[in-house]
């Protein structure tokens, strides 16, 4: 099979229908290790989303995400963006938030009752979000965000707590001249950019996610889907373009009718000044003041005194 028959591995659909399923496991967890490098080591982990949603009437696919639970405790969210559209940080907070809230042990009616207080001892969470387009203004291709007190004068950066962690993976800084096929960071980076690249063919994690890629893409069905999210995917790109230009011009209309309000006030306070300047010269001539004085205690010209 050729390159140009393959289906897209940075597409969300393909990511996850080669790394978010069981047989494939094994690659997953390598994976997320080589992103972890160790802190933590996953052994094992389960699935928790393997089903493949479908396209919804609003033209968004749900749930194309791979979750996963590495230990009770220990939860991680693996995300795939073909487009930086804006809003990354932000979702990536907002996702593990609620895998937060969603794993956090509640009370029960009993233990409330029995006047145990809720602990706040909540599970571990790690968001992995892999970019074909960059999102951060970092050098290095794979940036961890944590909770943290950032630096001063008197004191040194501080981790607060580790129990929500964000990896931002950007492709796009990854170029290397030479690519260790012993760093499983390094193969997977290269894979995700070009699942071909001759430079990673002998790792037999390669050779298992292209075979899975090989086979999805031979696929009528899978590939039907594949150019159905696809379509969707950019009529919603577009649509949210629109829909922000829209918002800009709007922005910009409201701007101009602003500063067209604030000038034209300006314009009324300006005349309104004057004309009790003219006011009150014309009280201080009948009161047989001379020409230099009431400019002086007006602030008129000698000129417009005079023509009073």
């Amino acid at each position: 099979m050729s390159e140009t028959t393959l289906l897209d591995i940075q597409s969300d659909y393909i990511f996850k229908r080669v790394f978010g399923v069981e047989k494939n496991k094994k690659l997953l967890i390598s994976l997320i290790n080589s992103i972890l490098k160790g802190n933590p080591t996953v052994t094992d982990l389960e699935i928790r989303n393997t089903e493949i949603s479908k396209i919804v009437k609003n033209n968004l696919t749900i749930y194309l995400d791979i979750k996963a639970e590495i230990n009770p405790q220990e939860f991680v969210d693996i995300e795939i963006q073909v487009r930086n559209t804006g809003e990354i940080m932000e979702r990536a907070v907002q996702y593990l938030a609620e895998i937060l809230t969603l794993n956090c042990r509640k009370l029960t009616e009993k233990e409330r009752e029995a006047g145990q207080r809720q602990t706040y001892k909540y599970p571990k969470v790690i968001g992995i979000w892999i970019m074909g387009e960059n999102v951060t203004d970092r050098k290095d291709a794979v940036n961890e965000a944590c909770v943290a007190f950032p630096p001063t004068e008197r004191d040194e950066y501080q981790i607060i707590t580790d129990k929500l962690r964000i990896f931002f993976v950007e492709l796009q800084k990854f170029h290397p001249k030479h690519i260790d096929r012993k760093n499983m960071l390094d193969v997977w980076m290269a894979f995700l950019k070009n699942p071909l690249n001759d430079d990673i063919q002998d790792v037999p994690e390669v050779k298992e996610a292209l075979d899975t890629l090989k086979e999805i893409s031979a696929d009528k069905d899978e590939r039907e889907i594949y150019y159905l999210r696809q379509h969707t995917e950019f009529g919603y790109i577009s649509e949210k373009n629109v829909a922000v230009q829209k918002e800009r011009e709007k922005a910009e209309k409201r701007e101009k009718e602003l500063k067209a309000e604030a000038e034209k006030r300006e314009k009324q306070l300006i005349e309104k000044a004057k004309a009790e300047k003219i006011e009150s010269a014309k009280t201080a001539l009948s009161m047989g003041l001379t020409v230099d004085q009431v400019a002086k205690i007006t602030g008129l010209s000698k000129e417009d005194v005079e023509k009073l």
